[in-house]
């Protein structure tokens, strides 16, 4: 077994020495990786690990839980401690570390919330959660009508017509507002705060004797225990005997759901007040805890009940159930994609690539063209692969286009061989002239979750014979160095997918890069 503890010494071949004495720490934002010896596996899944090739792994990112994270707080790093055995024996142990804390996994808490900002700053973060969410609604897009299905093909011509659909829809917006949108949270927030069901609750307590409407066994043996040969006898001297009292109570089972999610929602709604729809439905929820009904139903933190008749059946409650299951839903969903998601990001640019080369003008697939798009993730990835297209090849979309005196064929490949880069992108020249003749060059394409170090820019460097291509999506929290130029290598940060324009804006990047470099 080989680990590396980087992707630079993955290129370089330089594997970790096990036998060391000193802990071993790994970030999953340098892309570690684990190769396995010949008929060797593990026994079980890691849901950090992405394999990449037949016993060869890329390490990910761990999703450290709040509560391990605090069992640790005297160290700055957001770490998990990990054990990795094999079939054979072989066991090793590290520290895998990740850039932030997904800060959404608090539910309802608010005070921890700013606990862990002022410990954490920046390093408490929701924006990773909503990028893979993001991501994962893509594909969702792109499935359409066949979600129930293994796998769908998905027409080559429709990607930027659904990708421009996606940008226009809710996949941008914040949970939180696109729940209220889907299911009107707040209007029916307003309509349910006054006439919360409730029931009648019976207790046993003493009431004077004029007021007594109902006595249980439990009264009547109060009753023929006490001293005395009548009722007013046995009443004493305050005149009261052991009688049933009926309350109306709110304290059911829908309304501490109700109550609970509606705290979930304000904790969302906080994090995002620049949005106008964001402080109205937040100002609801203060209206609808403020009422005397609200107020008297508990506090729990553990709302996810089985749904009872009420929450199933009563349109204004079944609507808050639904939005619940959805956000639950959404949360899984990221949660299992977390360590993956440098894996889920390379399909994620090839689509954008394949989307930036089909809006050049004089673009030409054709009309048959299509990918497969997994309904369930393999290891992170949507983009079916299990398709060998070449020998050396995963995955290879191709489309032709004509660039001011040449007609080129852009190819992006999905290479099986992580050495070779996560993309490639194959150009195939030829320039309208008799003497001219077809140039074909191919080009690596690296890309990172958080931008990447200088060390691992120059590994690349080191084992490129021409120009590679460094694409990244976010920067390091903590890192606020200067960015330096590489000879050979372009770096290029893709714009932030939450913003207005969404994927449309790094589409747009790529397409400029492609024109700038080629001509167009």
């Amino acid at each position: 077994m080989r680990l590396y503890r980087h992707l630079a010494d993955y290129l370089q071949n330089q594997p970790y020495d096990l036998n060391a004495a000193t802990p071993l720490q790994l970030r999953g934002s340098d892309r570690p990786f684990l190769v396995l010896d010949d008929g060797d596996e593990l026994p079980k899944h890691y849901p950090f690990l992405m394999e990449r090739q037949s016993r060869v792994y890329e390490i990910g990112f761990p999703f450290v839980k709040i509560e391990e994270w605090e069992k640790h707080q005297d160290s700055e790093k957001i770490s998990q401690p990990i054990n990795l055995i094999t079939k054979s024996g072989l066991e090793i142990n590290f520290d895998l570390a990740d850039e932030v804390l997904d800060k959404t996994q608090i539910s309802t808490d608010e005070d921890k919330v700013k606990q862990l900002e002022q410990q954490l700053g920046r390093k408490c973060d929701r924006h990773t959660s909503e990028a893979i969410g993001l991501f994962i609604g893509l594909f969702d897009h792109l499935l359409g009508k066949h979600k129930n299905q293994k796998k769908a093909s998905c027409s080559l011509l429709k990607i930027p017509e659904l990708l421009q659909e996606l940008s226009q829809q809710d996949a941008r917006l914040p949970l939180v507002l696109a729940l209220n949108r889907r299911y009107e949270l707040r209007h029916k927030l307003e309509l349910i705060a006054p006439k919360l069901r409730s029931q009648l609750t019976r207790t046993a307590e003493m009431v004077p004797i004029a007021k007594i409407q109902e006595m249980d066994a439990y009264c009547l043996r109060d009753y023929v225990r006490r001293p005395g040969n009548n009722a007013a006898e046995k009443a004493g001297a305050r005149q009261q005997l052991m009688g049933i009292q009926r309350y109306q109570s709110f304290e059911t089972a829908e309304n501490r759901f109700l109550k609970c999610f509606c705290d979930l929602l304000h904790l969302d709604c906080r994090e995002y007040r620049d949005h106008d729809e964001a402080r109205s439905l937040e100002r609801a929820i203060d209206r609808f805890r403020q009422e005397p009904s609200v107020q008297s139903i508990s506090r729990t933190a553990l709302f996810a009940v089985k749904p009872n008749y009420v929450l199933q059946q009563n349109p204004i409650y079944r609507s808050f159930y639904q939005a619940y299951l959805d956000y639950l839903k959404r949360r899984t969903e990221k949660e299992k994609m977390w360590g993956l998601r440098q894996a889920l990001l390379v399909d994620v640019v090839t689509i954008m690539f394949v989307t930036a080369l089909l809006n050049l003008n004089g673009s030409y697939v054709s009309p048959l063209s299509s990918v497969n798009i997994l309904s369930t993730p393999n290891y992170g990835k949507y983009l079916d692969n299990n398709e060998t297209y070449q020998e050396l090849t995963k995955l290879s979309i191709s489309v032709q286009c004509v660039l001011q005196s040449s007609s080129f064929t852009f190819t992006i490949i999905q290479p099986q061989n992580p050495k070779l880069g996560d993309l490639q992108l194959r150009v195939e020249k030829q320039t309208f002239s008799p003497q001219s003749t077809p140039l074909t060059r191919t080009y690596r394409i690296w890309l990172f979750w958080y931008r990447p170090t200088p060390q691992l820019l120059q590994a690349i460097q080191g084992i490129q014979k021409g120009k590679a291509i460094c694409i990244y999506l976010h920067n390091r929290p903590d890192d606020t160095s200067i960015p330096q130029k590489i000879p050979n290598i372009i770096v290029g940060k893709l714009p932030d997918p939450m913003d207005k324009l969404g994927l449309e804006a790094g589409v747009e990047m790529l397409s400029n890069l492609i024109c700038n470099w080629f001509g167009g």
